[in-house]
């Protein structure tokens, strides 16, 4: 299938490694342009120099405002299409063993950034009438990790955020959706992992069968498999699609509406 993707312009962020890396190869490959956003400059002059003309490296730190003001401006004079928000999650962590400082940095790592760039994006889109705006979560959203209680709450939020965005930007050709990926081989995943082993007096490869024996598919996704599904909902084809939290987990969400 042609996904009519090609020269179009999108960001994607968190783009050097794991799931956002997976996403921008995927669109390179469609012919899109990519500008591809982290925090560090050598890995992200690393990957221009590896994917070619189509990718065009910009570090920010998204925990940053003024970065974030920036980026957005950079991007509307680049008249992008679509926007893929990813970023690293809070850390792992149970309720008693977090501060309120954890809580207000999960809200500008996991929340807030979005939000300002999206309201920064926003009127050139409608402007085009079309855009296409991808949030990478993650399987909490509908079904909570245990030792994960930051991103459970915060990724809750952008549920509620990009949902109201759908209704209030559809009429625009404007879609919004969260792709929410469960556990796919990644650094996020690896982390993870080894927290929920030393909890248990597990070993690693324990605790990873243990986590894989609860998708239905019994292993480990890979960052591909995740992005094929990423590149279809940023394609004109998934014009009708909008406001959704789609999963990419193996089976592992055992709510009946996935």
């Amino acid at each position: 299938m042609d996904l009519q993707l090609k020269k179009q312009v999108f960001c994607v962020g968190g783009v050097t490694s794991g799931l956002g890396r997976a996403v921008a190869v995927r669109l390179l490959a469609e012919g899109a342009e990519v500008i591809g956003i982290a925090r560090g400059l050598a890995k992200l002059e690393a990957m221009a120099a590896e994917m070619g003309d189509n990718f065009t490296p910009y570090a920010a730190d998204l925990t940053d405002a003024t970065a974030v003001k920036n980026l957005g401006q950079h991007l509307v004079r680049a008249n992008i299409t679509g926007c893929v928000f990813n970023a690293g999650g809070p850390p792992t962590g149970r309720i008693e063993e977090l501060e309120m400082k954890d809580w207000d940095q999960a809200y500008a790592s996991t929340f807030r950034w979005k939000v300002q760039l999206t309201e920064a994006l926003l009127p050139s889109l409608r402007k085009a009438k079309y855009g296409r705006l991808l949030f990478i979560e993650s399987v909490s959203i509908k079904q909570p990790i245990d030792n994960l209680v930051l991103s459970n709450a915060m990724r809750a939020a952008v549920a509620g955020f990009v949902k109201t965005l759908s209704r209030e930007a559809g009429e625009d050709g404007i879609t919004a959706n969260i792709i929410a990926p469960g556990y796919h081989a990644t650094p996020r995943i690896t982390s993870v992992l080894h927290k929920a082993a030393e909890m248990q007096g597990l070993s690693f490869e324990e605790t990873e069968a243990g986590f894989t024996a609860e998708t239905s598919t019994k292993k480990l996704g890979t960052p591909a498999d995740f992005a094929d599904m990423a590149a279809f909902l940023l394609s004109p084809q998934a014009r009708y699609i909008t406001g959704q939290t789609i999963t990419v987990d193996g089976g592992l969400v055992r709510h009946i509406t996935g």
